[in-house]
Order: structure tokens, then C-alpha cells, then sequence
């Protein structure tokens, strides 16, 4: 008789199986992919079907443009969600992907119903950066681009994703932090000054410099006739040398590089105008990107679950070397405007303030 009914069970789950549309099947793929980037494997896994099957609607997905392969191989191949709201889709767990997505849905919403405006996407990641440590949540802090974010951006006009962030456990906690927030008058949803407020008060003087180097390339665009402008970017490429981070001591041949490169040519005497700022700062921006995905990757390693330690290495060592080789483009160019200058054309800053430029520029006349 039990041999009977497993029988008669196994054949139930096969029909439920059949009678799955090929819309439903997809959309149990998507929302699995909302846990995180998966192989081929777990998916056909979690669908019960086979790996032919599996590989044919994943197919479909991909010519829908809602999934994409992030590591393809012999082997395995691991998909995404292409609206995946993890940074670099790295693969966290469900319960932190709910919990910051819940804690950025609620900030949003409730800011534009207390103070009458919609939150920028920057000014959200600061004001839930601040919620998760006053609050001691247990949830990632990338330091990314523009300092501290959370490890998910969010999209309130992306429904799919929406209608799968359910409360979690921590609900009163993360909303009582919201409260908090909105009480603290130096949250006031302007994305320049929120940065700035979280600069100032976590002491993050790398970020400050490069914020200020960074108003001043805008300044420029703006107006390039200021005469001083050439010694004020000198001294704020200097700022952000003497801010440089121990925790970032092995990128430091690539940043002295670029600091030592660009003095040389910000000391070109035969001009007030700034010869190559677009290079300069397309450089800028590349060397950025490669320091800051070193710590937001870093950041994040402790918060992923030892089964998907693989795939995080992976998906890490995959951006590191799109980023190295973009670096890789601008330094050689930079370089090479800085080797093309005369030395007899080179004008040494002086006083004592600009002690430092002149060894930058130095080391560098003798490094050619």
C-alpha cells in the first residue's frame, strides 16, 4: 500500500510539473534569481527539470533581457537577474538582499510622505548607511564611489523586485532608525551635502579631497579664465595624496603614479590653462573606480556564506581586470603627456606648503 501511494504522490508532482506554463517556470527562475546569482544547476534544480529543459528557458530570458550569464564556462555557466539591485550582483544571501532592500523602500517612502520630496539615489544610500549603524543592523556598508553605501540600489518603479521584499525580523529596529533620521536636521536629502555630512562625521578625508577635487574640474567647465586655477588643482591633487589610506597600501605604486604624472603637467610653465584635463580626469575616474572596487568588494567578502565564497571570487576577479585594464589605458597616456614635456618647461611650486609637489615632480623627472 505505501508503495502505491509514493507511486501515486511521484506521479502527482510530475503532473504539476507538466501543467506549469512556460510564463510560470520563468518567472519561478526570476524569483530565484532574486536570491542571488545561480548556476545552471540550482536552477534546474529548484524548477525540477533537467539541465536541456533548464537551458532552453533560460535561453528565452536571455532574449527577453531578464537574465544574463556572468560566469560562462565548460562546466557551468551562473546567471542573473539583469535588474538585480546588488552591486556587481554579488551573491548575498536572501535575508540581507530583503532586509536592505525593506530598509531603502521604507527611507524613501517615508521621507517623501514626511518632508514632501523625493529622495536622489545618493542621498538615500547616506541616510541608510546611517540607519545600519546607529541602528547595529547587520547588514553590509560597501565604501564604493560616493563613500558609504548599502550593498543594493533601489528602484521603487521596478515592481518585480518589489512585490518579493516581504518584512523582515528586524522591522521595528529598522524603522525606529528611519525615525531617528528624520529627525536629524543635517539629513536633508541634498546629495552634495549628504555626502559631505558623512564624510565629516565618519572622518573619511580621502573621499572630502577627492569631493573637493572634484568641484574643482567642475568649477573649471564652468569658468576657465581663473589665472589660479593651475596652483589650486595642484594643491587638491596634493590634499589627496596626503589623505592616501594604509588599507589601500598596495595600490600605491598606480595612485603615485598617477599623482607624480599629473603634477608634471599641471607644472608646465608654458601655459596658465590646463593643458589635458580631460585626460586627467578620465584618469582620475578609472583609478577610482579600481580603489574603490577594491574596498567595496572587500567590504562585502565577510557577509557572503561560505557556499558562494567560489562564485564571489569569481565575479570579483572578473571586475578587477575589466577595471586594471581601463586604468591601464589612461596611466599609459597620462604618462606618456608627462614624458613629451621639457624638463627646462617644468615650474617647481614654491614655499614650504609645496614641499611635497616638488618631490613628486622631481622623482618623476629621474624616474625618465
Amino acid at each position: 500500500m505505501q508503495k502505491v501511494y509514493k507511486f501515486i504522490l511521484s506521479i502527482d508532482i510530475i503532473l504539476m510539473t507538466i501543467r506549469k506554463t512556460p510564463q510560470q517556470i520563468k518567472k519561478e527562475i526570476l524569483d530565484f534569481l532574486f536570491e542571488g546569482p545561480k548556476s545552471n544547476n540550482e536552477i534546474a534544480t529548484k524548477i525540477n527539470s533537467n539541465w536541456p529543459t533548464t537551458s532552453k528557458y533560460l535561453e528565452e530570458l536571455k532574449a527577453e533581457r531578464k537574465v544574463n550569464e556572468i560566469i560562462s564556462s565548460d562546466k557551468m555557466k551562473v546567471y542573473r537577474r539583469i535588474d538585480d539591485p546588488i552591486y556587481y550582483s554579488l551573491p548575498f544571501n536572501k535575508e540581507i538582499r530583503i532586509k536592505t532592500l525593506y530598509l531603502l523602500k521604507e527611507v524613501e517612502e517615508r521621507w517623501k510622505k514626511e518632508k514632501g520630496i523625493e529622495l536622489s539615489k545618493t542621498a538615500l544610500q547616506k541616510i541608510a548607511v546611517d540607519i545600519i549603524k546607529t541602528q547595529n543592523l547587520n547588514l553590509p556598508i560597501l565604501n564604493f564611489h560616493y563613500g558609504m553605501t548599502t550593498c543594493a540600489s533601489f528602484d521603487s518603479n521596478n515592481k518585480d523586485i518589489l512585490e518579493l521584499v516581504t518584512e523582515p525580523k528586524e522591522k521595528e529596529k529598522i524603522l525606529e532608525g528611519i525615525k531617528e533620521a528624520l529627525k536629524d536636521k543635517r539629513h536633508d536629502g541634498i546629495a552634495y551635502r549628504e555626502r559631505l555630512y558623512q564624510y565629516n562625521k565618519y572622518k573619511m578625508d580621502f573621499y572630502l579631497a577627492k569631493e573637493n577635487l572634484t568641484k574643482l574640474f567642475i568649477l573649471y567647465e564652468k569658468d576657465n579664465s581663473k589665472k589660479t586655477f593651475k596652483n589650486e588643482l595642484r594643491q587638491a591633487i596634493l590634499e589627496l595624496s596626503l589623505n592616501y589610506p594604509i588599507k589601500l597600501d598596495k595600490f600605491y605604486f598606480d595612485f603615485e603614479r598617477f599623482i607624480r604624472n599629473t603634477q608634471i603637467i599641471l607644472s608646465n610653465k608654458k601655459s596658465d590653462e590646463v593643458d589635458n584635463l580631460e585626460i586627467i580626469k578620465g584618469t582620475l575616474i578609472q583609478l577610482w573606480d579600481k580603489l574603490t572596487a577594491f574596498t567595496s568588494f572587500k567590504d562585502a567578502e565577510e557577509f557572503i556564506d561560505n557556499d558562494k565564497k567560489q562564485l564571489f571570487e569569481q565575479i570579483r576577479e572578473l571586475n578587477y581586470n575589466f577595471k586594471e585594464m581601463n586604468y591601464k589605458i589612461y596611466i599609459e597616456e597620462l604618462e606618456s603627456l608627462a614624458q613629451g614635456i621639457n624638463p627646462f618647461e617644468i615650474n617647481l611650486p614654491v614655499g614650504d606648503s609645496s614641499k611635497e609637489i616638488q618631490r613628486l615632480i622631481i622623482e618623476g623627472l629621474e624616474s625618465e
